[in-house]
């Protein structure tokens, strides 16, 4: 190692100690990345927040084609629409199934299969439709309700007791 190098290392260590301002602005930036790292759980954005977006998105995208083909229909004229689901995404996982044979008799242990660190998704099912609320304005006339009506549980596969259709003012 050259004279330099061994040099400088001091010379930080004695501007740290004659400036006691850059020693104290030093500590507490160091302080603060610290909390970073150790904190660092609080400012990421959690799985469920994740999940949340996705249900909140399928929704959206819902609303959006159903009010779009509605609105496209003889006699509807404006509409709205909400949709409410039961829960969030489901996820499928691929297992592995293993018996293993225990004093009590035999006893059934699921795994899930992980490939290169990651579990394998068989698929994820979409939340159960609730219920359905349009507003249309062509919602008044008997034959217009009916072609909403069909139309919505056609598209959403939901019962007719799950659609709510109103007439808006």
């Amino acid at each position: 190692m050259s004279e330099e190098n061994k040099k400088q290392p001091k010379k930080i260590t004695e501007i740290l100690k004659t400036n006691k301002k850059l020693y104290y602005a030093v500590v507490g930036i160091l302080v603060i990345l610290l909390m970073f790292v150790l904190f660092g759980s609080f400012f990421t954005e959690e799985k469920d927040d994740v999940q949340t977006d996705s249900v909140s998105i399928y929704v959206s995208n819902l609303e959006d084609r159903l009010t779009k083909l509605l609105a496209s229909v003889d006699g509807v004229g404006k509409v709205s629409v909400a949709i409410n689901v039961e829960s969030g995404m489901e996820t499928v996982l691929a297992t592995e199934v293993t018996v293993k044979e225990t004093a009590n008799g035999k006893e059934t242990v699921e795994t899930p299969i992980i490939i290169n660190g990651k579990t394998v998704v068989l698929k994820e099912l979409y939340p159960k439709i609730s219920g359905v609320l349009i507003v249309a304005e062509g919602a008044g006339s008997i034959s217009v309700l009916n072609k909403i009506q069909q139309a919505t549980i056609s598209l959403l596969d939901v019962n007719i007791n799950q659609v709510e259709i109103l007439t808006m003012k």
